[in-house]
């Protein structure tokens, strides 16, 4: 038999196991699946989870004896799982099938054991509190709804001390709902036996960095990617883009604050960069509602109110947060007051600056292939990203035309910054020597990934084609446009631009950009639209 790489009665906290922080769940309909899938999540989790209640046919003996076969074949520690679906399973299972799973269970040699709470009372009969098998026990809760107010003394009351490790799995509403998750894990018994999970957009904080702080492990999502409750992030994504295993007490955190973040390709260049240039920093997007920037900024962000352990370094702001956000800063600086946007946050002693290096990171890729000042240039669209390259083109001297579908934004714009505007389908290239794109029209994953903004035909005469639209590169748009001997820019060098004007910001330091781009790249070439 492979043996596992620690003593195979090692408990769920054993001093052996202090570097181990990930922990893939493996759920599979049959047991040979099940097997499959143990050797493919072995190369990145430290930690399996034995997801038997997933199983088609997990009859308490089937599934006892799935789990023999599976230890058999184990080549990493394993913590057994037999979960009902009103904790998160897949299947009902009645009490008495547990209760008859667990006997068997217990009484083999797999590392931990993953126990409701609402269990450990019945198993007392056969197991005192003073048997050694609870060391190995992990007694955990779920609330698919909500966090309790008092989590300390919730976990107080359902949690026993006999037990090996615990874990408190919650729905997180409200970034006030990770501080108190955190708050427990700090406080009363070893972090080390404890593990909060967060689930939804918020709960990406305890994911990445629950380990940092001492919980026992963080779940990673299933071994095909499938994210088997809320938020859980693939295994190499923690280890490799997040460095999880690297993360303590003192990592400075960054991130992102915007809805949607998913497809965000700014933790992929913002956590290459700070690998590259050794710095214990962190980047986390965090998918933030309306209703809750706000609280988001006093309880994870401002220095002067922030109730999170850990240090913020800068975030960035995204859509729709750009103007909403201003009122709860300190300051912006002259160019954000300008732009009337924000889309960097820096943190100066006790005050929380908002910034814009959207205008430059747009300006910079541009004005290095074409010559802009002086230069009759039509943008399309009256949004954020308008907002920028208007602000940097009326700066350097271009004679500026906004044309959009929505003529109250596009007033709102021209007002602004003193240009032109005009409806969409007056649009003519002759009239024109360069057209940039600031609409999502072509964005692959949109309703309007296959479409252009402007008919083809109404290129001829441009000189130049300025698409901000990043995936794909090669955006319908661009591809008219190349068609037609017109030269063109995506939107991929803005993204890296503005990102490492961010990154000087927050740590002073010069942004290893090609190191910033090759990331950004990557991502592209690996993760489908919309991920």
């Amino acid at each position: 038999m492979t043996r596992a790489r620690c003593p195979r009665r090692a408990s769920a906290h054993a001093s052996c196991e202090r570097r181990t922080v990930i922990c893939a769940p493996i759920a599979a309909p049959t047991p040979e699946a099940l097997f499959a899938a143990m050797a493919a999540a072995a190369a990145t989790a430290d930690w399996l989870e034995l997801r038997l209640d997933a199983l088609q046919t997990a009859a308490p003996a089937e599934a006892s004896q799935a789990l023999r076969q599976a230890l058999a074949r184990r080549t990493k520690p394993v913590v057994v799982t037999f979960r009902p679906r009103e904790q998160g399973g897949f299947r009902e299972i009645p009490r008495q099938e547990r209760l008859a799973f667990w006997r068997a269970a217990l009484q083999t040699e797999a590392e931990a054991f993953d126990i409701e709470a609402d269990l450990v009372e019945p198993l007392l009969a056969d197991y005192a509190p003073a048997h050694p098998i609870w060391s190995r026990a992990l007694v955990s809760h779920h609330d698919f709804a909500e966090t309790p107010e008092d989590v300390m003394g919730f976990a107080a009351a359902r949690f026993p001390p006999y037990a090996g490790a615990v874990k408190l799995a919650t729905k997180i509403n409200q970034p006030d709902d990770v501080c108190r998750l955190f708050d427990w894990l700090l406080q009363g018994p070893p972090p080390a036996r404890k593990i909060p999970v967060g689930m939804g957009g918020y709960g990406i904080f305890t994911r990445i960095l629950g380990p940092a702080y001492g919980a026992r492990w963080t779940y990673a999502a299933a071994h095909d990617g499938r994210a088997i409750a809320p938020g859980q992030l693939p295994a190499a994504e923690l280890r490799q883009v997040f460095r999880v295993t690297e993360l303590n007490r003192e990592t400075i955190v960054a991130g992102l604050i915007g809805a949607p973040v998913a497809h965000s390709l700014s933790k992929d260049m913002h956590n290459a960069a700070f690998a590259r240039l050794g710095l214990n920093w962190v980047y986390i997007p965090v998918e933030t509602p309306p209703d809750a920037l706000e609280r988001l900024i006093r309880d994870c962000i401002h220095p002067r109110s922030r109730r999170a352990p850990w240090q913020a370094g800068g975030y960035s702001v995204t859509l729709p947060h750009k103007t909403a956000v201003i009122p709860y800063l300190d300051r912006l600086t002259p160019l954000a007051e300008r732009a009337g946007a924000v889309n960097t946050l820096v943190i100066e002693g006790e005050e929380l600056l908002g910034d814009n290096t959207d205008v430059s990171g747009a300006m910079r890729p541009l004005v290095a292939r074409f010559e802009v000042a002086g230069k009759r240039v039509a943008v399309l669209g009256a949004g954020g990203g308008a907002r920028a390259v208007v602000c940097g083109l009326a700066d350097a001297g271009a004679a500026v035309t906004v044309f959009a579908r929505n003529p109250a934004r596009a007033s709102a714009l021209g007002e602004r910054f003193g240009v032109s505007v005009a409806p969409l389908d007056r649009f003519r290239g002759a009239d024109f020597d360069g057209l940039v794109n600031t609409t999502p029209v072509g964005l692959a994953g949109s309703a309007e990934e296959a479409a252009c903004p402007v008919a083809p035909d109404r290129l001829d005469g441009l000189a130049w084609v300025y698409d901000l639209v990043y995936r794909p590169r090669l955006t319908p748009l661009l591809q008219a446009a190349g068609q037609r001997g017109i030269a063109g820019l995506d939107g991929l060098p803005m993204l890296v631009a503005q990102a490492a004007e961010q990154f000087a910001r927050w740590t002073r330091r010069s942004a290893p950009e090609q190191v910033m781009l090759a990331a950004a790249e990557c991502a592209l070439a690996t993760r489908p639209a919309g991920t």
